[in-house]
């Protein structure tokens, strides 16, 4: 009589399983792995993080002035970190050097306008602003005339002549680096070491195409003046 009671007792529980038919689930919600079960719906399994059984603490919800809080938070770290990069001249030279940019080195300069780089700074300035003369529509410099030869000289002299208008900026871009603003109807000398360099000359109307190229100084005297034509 035991034997039946606990078969029927056991079929019972058998059968009322099978009808459940509420299949164990484990996942995540959160950081936190839950147990639960997954309803069933016209035979196919439906889950989401509203299926899974189970109390689950939620996170409080953020006050509407989070963001504008983080923002100033973040403004604040910004300006804390950029007056560290920027705060002494040795931490904003390097900080100038990395980022090799016009804006840099200016910002350099407005800190630091006697500082121990003051030198590299303009001279990098004018290093970027050739650069950038030679990759825009430029017209090509015409080669200097040596009028004056002294190949024991370690530098060369050129004599700029300014017949337009306008101030006229001329950059020297090599193992010095320089640049001269002539006024208009004047002259100017310009000494270099000898060598190669990138030269960019230009007056500031929008409508002049500038002057850029190359030229080798080998010592003695140099003359080339500039004018505008009209095309």
């Amino acid at each position: 009589m035991r034997r039946i009671l606990t078969i029927l007792i056991l079929l019972t529980a058998a059968i009322l399983t099978a009808g459940a038919q509420t299949p164990v689930y484990q996942g995540k919600t959160g950081d936190r792995s839950v147990i639960g079960t997954v309803g069933r719906s016209s035979g196919s399994t439906v889950s989401g993080s509203g299926m899974l059984g189970g109390s689950i603490s939620k996170e409080p919800a953020l006050p509407s002035s989070y963001g504008k809080y983080k923002d100033e938070g973040l403004q604040d770290l910004n300006k804390a970190m950029e007056e560290r990069e920027w705060g002494s001249e040795d931490t904003a030279w390097k900080r100038a050097s990395s980022l090799h940019t016009i804006d840099a080195y200016q910002k350099y300069l407005a800190r630091y306008p006697y500082g121990l780089h003051a030198g590299n700074a303009n001279a990098n300035i004018i290093d970027i602003r050739v650069s950038d003369a030679l990759n825009r529509d430029h017209n090509d410099l015409p080669e200097m005339a040596r009028t004056v030869s002294e190949d024991d000289s370690p530098t060369s002299t050129i004599i700029v002549e300014n017949t337009t208008r306008y101030p006229l900026t001329v950059m020297y871009s090599g193992i010095d680096s320089k640049s001269v603003t002539i006024p208009p109807g004047s002259k100017t000398a310009v000494t270099l070491t000898n060598g190669r360099y990138r030269i960019a000359a230009s007056v500031p109307v929008a409508s002049v195409i500038p002057f850029a190229g190359g030229q080798d100084f080998s010592g003695g005297r140099y003359e080339t003046g500039f004018c505008i034509v009209r095309r």
